[in-house]
């Protein structure tokens, strides 16, 4: 029977009612409060302190806040506790208000506890929903760099170099290092980076039952990340966790998705060497290996492919017999890399051996190959320096098509650029009997460059006669031009380190023009013609037959 002066409603309410007194004991339940609890405890309410049915978190925090905010604020509003009901915790939301004031015996308190068994359960499936979106969001991110870092690598150690930055930049570990499977079929070391060195072998490897796509955690923790292209295992990648309290484990499916890539990239990486060193082959199969020596003279040549990138440049040289007393001297820069510019390369020298008469010249040469490439669109843009010596007499005439000038040095004398016989790059003039006009002569001292310009129409050859001790310099850009460094400057420090060169072309001369700098470019093409005759002889060299 409901009590006099309590309503029938109150019993029925959907929430838990209670009334307190002001030490917070309870006076009076509804039923909604009282069927939370079995038949014996039910009966033992009345009485009992409500903050003795919390947890123990929930007693400290009614005792040490919830009590002395009723007496200030007269009022609290669905504060998160927890009621023991018997051997379970029930989560509730507690609302308090606070009548009356002086003693305990004078102050009334009503509470309302809203059972919260379900928000709590939609807070906690909420929380692990967003821990999950946070970690998925984070795996994309880390997927994302790595995917772009390997897009970025080039070759087979750009890859393998890109696997482990990702490893303990994106991935945090604390190292990483990717093995390799050597011709043998054994796992050799390509890259690591880390506290340490790569152990000997990875401690996990691929056992029976796992396929090359499974991530293999060893029992010390090491992370083993298969490396599998379109046809085979490439290698793995392994990784060691960093030893730290509360660091996140390794995300496995970000792993095995980064394995894939990885394998990808490693395909794409293998087939592009390959390439490159198909077309690095046909390179240098196509200049020429043993550069004719006319007696007193020797001819030397360094060719030095960029560096920095895989592709194949266009930068070429030749020598070869016109007849018995004329040598031609030719180096060129094609536009453009990889195989194209190589095929493209191959094809102009062979234009140009097959143009180079005696009787035609330099000037014509040029213009017999300018026709060619405008005709086939073979090297179209491209920059060539064609030079004919005449071996009795030490008279060298040449014609450069958009090429940089041939360098003189003499002994005891200031280095000399030849600018005469200036011709626009292969192809680009409608006419190749027209030269684009430039300057007559530059020469070089300790105060820089000195351009003499022209006072007529420019012919389309020069000329100079070279004397014994003299050395002509025919190069490529790569050797002269860098960024952040004007070209002015760059033929300038040709220049002066020319003019204490020896009579060849070695390593610590070419090492000194680059300045130790990484290049884009093709280095060069360096042809070199030290001239030194024995003195009192009519003729600087005998006639050698053509080859």
């Amino acid at each position: 029977m409901t009590p006099p002066g309590r309503a029938r409603s109150w019993d029925s309410a959907p929430v838990a009612l209670l009334r307190l007194d002001g030490a917070g004991a309870i006076l009076d339940a509804n039923d909604t409060f009282r069927g939370w609890f079995d038949d014996d405890a039910a009966r033992e309410l009345r009485g009992k302190r409500l903050s003795a049915l919390l947890s123990v978190g929930g007693r400290i925090y009614w005792e040490t806040h919830l009590a002395p905010l009723l007496r200030l604020q007269g009022r609290v509003e669905e504060i998160a506790v927890e009621l023991r009901t018997g051997d379970t915790r029930r989560p509730v939301l507690l609302s308090a208000e606070l009548h009356g004031a002086g003693d305990d015996d004078d102050v009334l308190i009503n509470v309302a506890l809203f059972d919260a068994r379900e928000r709590s359960r939609f807070e906690r499936e909420l929380m692990a929903a967003r821990a999950e979106a946070e970690r998925s969001a984070a795996s994309v991110h880390t997927l994302l760099a790595t995917t772009t870092a390997l897009a970025r690598a080039t070759g087979v150690d750009g890859v393998c170099e890109a696997l482990v930055q990702a490893a303990v930049g994106e991935f945090r570990a604390g190292s990483a290092s990717v093995w390799l499977v050597h011709d043998s079929g054994t796992l050799v070391p390509r890259a690591w980076l880390g506290d340490g060195p790569p152990a000997d072998v990875p401690s996990a490897a691929l056992t029976d039952g796992q396929t090359e796509a499974d991530v293999v955690l060893a029992p010390d923790g090491q992370v083993t990340v298969p490396l599998r292209g379109a046809d085979a295992l490439h290698g793995v990648l392994v990784l060691t966790p960093r030893a730290h309290a509360g660091d996140d484990a390794l995300d496995r499916d970000a792993l095995a998705a980064t394995g894939q890539q990885g394998g990808v990239a490693l395909d794409r990486a293998v087939l592009h060497e390959q390439s490159v060193s198909v077309a690095h082959e046909l390179q240098r199969a196509m200049l020429t290996e043993h550069l004719p020596q006319p007696e007193g003279t020797r001819i030397s040549a360094d060719y030095r492919p960029a560096e920095r990138s895989l592709e194949v440049g266009g930068d070429w040289y030749d020598a070869f017999w016109v007849d018995d007393t004329t040598l031609a001297l030719t180096v060129g820069d094609i536009v453009g890399h990889g195989l194209q510019s190589a095929t493209g390369m191959g094809q102009l020298r062979t234009v140009v051996r097959s143009y180079a008469e005696s009787g035609v010249g330099p000037a014509g040469v040029l213009a017999r190959v300018d026709g060619f490439v405008r005709r086939r669109r073979v090297g179209f843009g491209s920059t060539l320096v064609y030079a004919e010596l005449d071996v009795t007499t030490g008279r060298l005439t040449f014609a450069c098509a958009g090429h940089l000038p041939p360098l003189v040095t003499r002994p005891g004398g200031g280095p000399e650029f030849l600018w005469q016989g200036r011709w626009m790059p292969l192809g680009v003039v409608a006419s190749a009997t027209t030269p684009a006009r430039a300057p007559a002569s530059i020469t070089a001292d300790r105060s820089g460059l000195h351009a003499t310009l022209p006072t007529g129409p420019e012919p389309g050859q020069g000329s100079v006669d070279l004397r014994t001790g003299d050395v002509l310099w025919l190069y490529t850009d790569g050797l002269v031009e860098r960024r952040g460094r004007s070209l002015r400057k760059g033929l300038e420090e040709l220049a002066r380190a020319a003019s204490g060169a020896p009579g060849t072309v070695d390593s610590e001369l070419i090492a000194s023009l680059l300045g130790g700098d990484v290049n884009e470019d093709d280095d060069a093409c360096v042809l070199r013609l030290p001239q030194g005759p024995p003195s009192g002889r009519r003729r600087w060299w005998p006639a050698s037959p053509a080859p």
